[in-house]
């Protein structure tokens, strides 16, 4: 990268934070059949519909790929106003994980991280960098920065656990402690 100094060490901060909230979620899936991923646990009074381990992994590629869209948006087009997502558009995206086989979501996460993260590159070189942003009717301003560390990174964070969670709920063995991580 080649650019403005300041940006490049933000945008490093955000593909370290990319590739650790990725390592948990794929840490969170490993050893799970596919008939695991596709079984949604009992219902619970906190959890009255709950998703199956696919469903989180398809909302996931679902959002990222907005996200994606979004970002690059705000690096062609700064400001712009963009069209909210219907409020059905996130049990659309989960709908996905009972039909896809498996494989495929993996596939798709990893393809929709490596475009978020040659978009991020592009904005470590770009004039306004990850500053740049669209502008939500609702939500207002979101820079390309808020977006990666609010609605990819911490989102998938925060999916994650969910998995960590449906494990348990399931009855799927304990997780092993990522390399270097501790619990």
């Amino acid at each position: 990268m080649k650019g403005d100094d300041r940006n490049e060490g933000r945008v490093v901060i955000l593909i370290q934070g990319l590739h650790a909230c990725r390592g948990r979620l794929f840490n969170a899936i490993s050893g799970v059949t596919e008939e695991q991923f596709k079984r949604r646990p009992e219902p619970v009074t906190d959890d009255p519909d709950p998703w199956s381990i696919a469903e989180v992994l398809a909302h996931l590629l679902a959002s990222e790929r907005l996200r994606g869209e979004r970002i690059a948006l705000a690096l062609a087009h700064d400001g712009v106003i963009i069209t909210p997502s219907p409020p059905e558009a996130h049990a659309e995206g989960a709908k996905a994980g009972r039909r896809v086989l498996v494989p495929q979501l993996v596939h798709g996460l990893l393809a929709s991280r490596r475009e978020v993260e040659r978009q991020l590159e592009h904005a470590a070189t770009s004039a306004g960098g990850i500053d740049r942003s669209v502008f939500h009717p609702v939500l207002g301003r979101q820079t390309v920065e808020w977006m990666v560390a609010e609605k990819i990174i911490a989102h998938e964070d925060e999916h994650a656990g969910q998995i960590e969670g449906l494990r348990r709920r399931l009855g799927i063995p304990p997780l092993q402690p990522a390399r270097g991580e501790v619990r």
